[in-house]
Formats: structure tokens, sequence, C-alpha cells
């Protein structure tokens, strides 16, 4: 259904759509739908159900979006960037750390921006989590463009790392990039889907999770 229509260019132009929509009908169409889809999924939400929500008629909504699969596409796809390829971290170039930044200096950084991102746009990544799980013609296109964008060059900026004498040389840069999206998902995950309301000091558990990375949980 989603998965034919992805590409890089698509997830683009449907999250700049959606960052920008072209009046407060649509704005409120798309706010509606990102709670709707992220609460119930897509099979669940109908777009009677968006519309009475957004408060215009079914009419106007399909007005803006003629098909049910065209307004989850709008919603989803900016979620399906930010992990495809997240132009956060591409344009700040959070994935590619300087000579003068420690190891520690920079996971810290790229977890705090992926927390950001997460907070953010909660509905859409509840959305995403589930939309991967259930559909893998879905999980396969976003996968191939995650490891081009962002798997690759972490693993470039880590083997950077080792040979500067911050990271272990005896483990390949790949199960350390592994190691790293482990952490860090699970905290994310934590942070923006099971207890986004607790008491979270993020600075915190941010460098908790990057000193646990770099020295374990041994005494």
């Amino acid at each position: 259904m989603v998965a034919r229509h992805v590409t890089l260019k698509s997830l683009r132009g449907e999250a700049a759509r959606y960052r920008s929509p072209e009046n407060e009908r649509e704005a409120a169409i798309l706010a509606a739908a990102t709670k709707l889809f992220g609460a119930k999924g897509y099979a669940g939400t109908r777009t009677a159900d968006v519309a009475a929500a957004a408060g215009v008629t079914e009419r106007t909504l399909f007005r803006y979006f003629p098909t049910k699969d065209s307004l989850y596409r709008r919603v989803m796809f900016p979620a399906l960037l930010s992990v495809a390829a997240p132009q956060a971290l591409l344009d700040t170039g959070a994935l590619f750390a300087s000579d003068a930044e420690s190891f520690a200096d920079w996971h810290g950084r790229i977890l705090k921006l992926r927390v950001a991102a997460a907070k953010d746009a909660a509905p859409q990544f509840r959305l995403l989590v589930a939309g991967l799980m259930t559909d893998e013609a879905l999980r396969r296109k976003v996968i191939g463009i995650w490891k081009e964008n962002v798997l690759q060059p972490l693993v470039g900026t880590l083997k950077r790392f080792q040979k500067r004498g911050e990271l272990r040389a005896d483990l390949p840069a790949e199960q350390i990039a592994r190691g790293i999206l482990s952490l860090n998902l699970g905290y994310i995950f934590a942070r923006a889907l099971l207890a986004p309301d607790a008491p979270w000091d993020d600075a915190a558990e941010i460098a908790a999770t990057v000193d646990l990375l770099l020295h374990g949980a041994a005494k």
C-alpha cells in the first residue's frame, strides 16, 4: 500500500508539505490525522473520524486528500524520513564528528537530537513503530534508505574514533554501531512512547547512556 511510494524524494516532498500546510483547514486535518492514525493505526482510522476531529466535512477532507492512502502518506512519511534520513543529523553534520570532538561528546549530541525529534513527533513515532512492525514491504524500503543515509555514515565515523584510539579496535565498527543504536533506541522508545509523562532528566539520562556504552556496567 504505502511501500511502493517510498523513495527518498517522496519522503522529503511529503515531509515538506506536512510542515507547510496550505491553510488552517489543511493544518487541522493533518493534526487530527496524526493523532488518530497514531492512536488507532491505518485500518482503525476512518476519514469521517478525521474530518470530524478537524472540524470539517468529509467532502472537504477529500478536496485536500483524495484518498485515505494519500492522507496517511502525508502523515507517515515525515516520520519515515526522520528514521531513514534524519535531516537534523545530516544538516548539522552530527553524524560526522569533528577531529576535536570526543566520542562521548559526539554520542551525547546524537542522542540529544534524536530524543528531541521523538518528543516533538510522538504520535507519528507511535504510528511509525506500528507500521514498521506490521508492513514487511515498508520495512524493507525504509531499511534500504536508512542503511545508505544513516548506518554507513555512522560506521565511517566510528572507524575514525577507532583510529584515534577512543574506541576498541578489536570490535568491528558495525558491531559498535549496533550497540549504540540499541541503547539509544531503548531510551528514545521509553522517553517518547512508554512513559512520556515520567519526570525524565534528559541530560542525566543521556550522560548515563553514553557512560554505559563507554565503560559498561561492571564495577
